[in-house]
């Protein structure tokens, strides 16, 4: 009996061990979204630094951002708008000169094209979602 419960103890203790250590403030949600680049809702989507927010996605809205064209055809951001400093008090960021989202209540700022913040005290960047593209369409998914 004595093995069986110190087996238990060390299979727990790994288990526990082998998760994320410093998770993301901004908390899960389900996200399953299609954005058409050939629609007038997606045609900022064909230009480098264009954007395009889906409100009702994620924590406080989704930002998708494209990056390049060259390299990576396929190179987009998909960020929630949820600031990670202030998730009691409700700030979603706002964006500015589609380069920046920036918190109305800190003024931390992040920049669009990986969610990194500039300036201010903050240990997170922007929750990122994952993209996949078929060269008509992004499916923006879960982390």
């Amino acid at each position: 009996m004595r093995q069986f419960v110190f087996n238990l103890f060390a299979i727990s203790t790994l288990l526990i061990s082998c998760g994320d250590r410093n998770p993301h403030p901004v908390p899960y949600v389900p996200v399953n979204e299609v954005v058409y680049l050939s629609t007038p809702s997606g045609y900022p989507l064909q230009f480098v630094g264009g954007t395009v927010v889906l409100p009702d996605a994620g924590v406080r809205g989704i930002v998708v951002y494209r990056r390049t064209l060259q390299e990576n055809v396929d190179d987009f951001a998909a960020l929630d708008l949820c600031c990670p400093n202030h998730l009691e008090a409700g700030c979603g960021l706002e964006l500015e000169d589609n380069l920046y989202a920036v918190c109305p209540c800190d003024g931390q700022r992040f920049l669009l094209f990986d969610g990194q913040p500039l300036d201010g005290n903050t240990t997170y960047p922007l929750l990122p979602y994952r993209i996949s593209y078929d060269g008509n369409a992004l499916r923006i998914r879960n982390r």
